[in-house]
């Protein structure tokens, strides 16, 4: 009987022990500039393990074994704190956060001047050439240069079962079509027309 009572007192005193050795770190989490509160700091104690974040009003507590302890104080867009807190008895320490600032190397393009030509004006030219013609898949027979030219950009069908094609929304017979520099077929019902080159 008395080895169990003594096991009680024994369990109860560790219990009351353990209890008093942790204690609350509170306090708030401010811009240094403005004094502004910030939601969301990350608090945390990598020895323990253990962390937070502040609340919508910048306030922040955890409650934590009684010891020296690291801390860990960071938020996006800030400088990071690392520091030391002794903690023997409850303890509140607010926290002042500095905006942190990354320089980045300069980012220099350089491009060879001399391949360009700044002397004739140029219009936008889509090459189709007969080695590409040649790799698109074909159910039966030789490959369809007209059916081809849909691939290039800005080209469209003229329709279902139709054979022409629409350049850059023009109409299918507003179309220059050029064989090695040679006029194959023109059509021009308008005054203007969208030219369109293919080179074989």
């Amino acid at each position: 009987m008395k080895y169990l009572i003594k096991t009680i007192i024994i369990f109860f005193f560790s219990l009351t022990i353990s209890a008093q050795e942790k204690y609350t770190i509170s306090g708030s989490v401010y811009d240094n500039s403005s004094n502004e509160t910030l939601i969301g700091a990350s608090i945390y104690f990598p020895d323990l393990k253990l962390g937070t974040s502040t609340n919508e009003y910048g306030f922040y507590s955890i409650t934590i074994p009684q010891g020296t302890h690291a801390i860990n104080l960071s938020y996006l867009g800030y400088e990071t704190i690392n520091k030391s807190v002794s903690l023997i008895n409850k303890l509140s320490i607010d926290f002042y956060l500095s905006e942190g600032s990354q320089s980045l190397d300069e980012v220099i393009i350089e491009s060879n001047i001399e391949k360009v030509n700044i002397k004739t004006a140029q219009m936008s030219i889509n090459k189709l050439t007969s080695k590409t013609i040649k790799q698109i898949p074909v159910v039966l027979g030789e490959a369809d240069i007209i059916k081809s030219i849909i691939l290039l950009p800005g080209v469209t069908s003229a329709g279902e079962g139709a054979s022409g094609f629409n350049v850059r929304g023009g109409a299918a017979d507003q179309n220059l079509i050029l064989l090695d520099e040679a006029i194959v077929l023109i059509l021009r019902m308008y005054l203007g027309f969208s030219p369109f080159l293919i080179q074989m």
